[in-house]
């Protein structure tokens, strides 16, 4: 994996993977407060395997291990959940933002298209067969997210706002609607799901 985005995105990336396999996450004491608020057992189990991921991460970025002082967006590392994996992105590379999205596939209702593609992105969707519209629709979800979490301004926008070139290639230019930006998608098929990392540059 961290060949393959590295190859597409044109920036060295390192891909981090945690499940419920792993070693259970030594937590400092900020981060055993955090985990100490969160009531619900499955945010809980999210929770700690994405601190797996994301420490593993950090350290190997020299950023020390403390999860707490990592505030998103962020312009080195990404984090995401699904279902019982959670996975950590990060980059050397000069950037704006990075971010990353996973999501395995699973029945969906495909009208919520309406609530974040756009006009071209929906119709793209539309010519697909039909077989096939649940998997590209998490697909284009993964993209969007990933780009979204990358633009370091993103603070009440809306997926709607993130515009996909070409909904079809696995990698694709990502534009933020009136925004100066620059966003590089690549995305895979990843256990069965849809993997997406994405870096956000200025525009040329």
């Amino acid at each position: 994996m961290e060949k393959w985005v590295t190859g597409r995105l044109d920036a060295p990336m390192m891909v981090v993977r945690s499940d419920v396999s792993m070693e259970k996450t030594r937590l400092n004491q900020a981060e055993r407060k955090r985990f100490n608020e969160l009531r619900h057992e499955r945010r809980r189990r999210e929770w700690l395997l994405g601190r797996n991921a994301l420490k593993q991460l950090l350290t190997t970025l020299d950023r020390g291990d403390d999860t707490t002082a990592v505030s998103f967006p962020d312009r080195q590392v990404s984090l995401t959940h699904g279902g019982d994996t959670a996975f950590a992105a990060g980059t050397t590379a000069a950037s704006r933002g990075i971010g990353i999205d996973y999501e395995p596939l699973r029945e969906i209702d495909t009208r919520i298209a309406r609530w974040f593609l756009n006009e071209a992105e929906t119709n793209w969707l539309n010519e697909q067969p039909e077989c096939d519209r649940v998997a590209q629709l998490v697909r284009l979800w993964t993209i969007k997210e990933a780009a979204f979490k990358s633009y370091p301004n993103n603070a009440g926008m809306t997926f709607k706002e993130f515009s996909i070139i070409d909904a079809a290639a696995a990698v694709t230019t990502v534009v933020a609607t009136g925004h100066g930006a620059c966003i590089r998608v690549a995305c895979r098929a990843c256990d069965p799901g849809y993997l997406s990392i994405a870096i956000c540059r200025e525009s040329p």
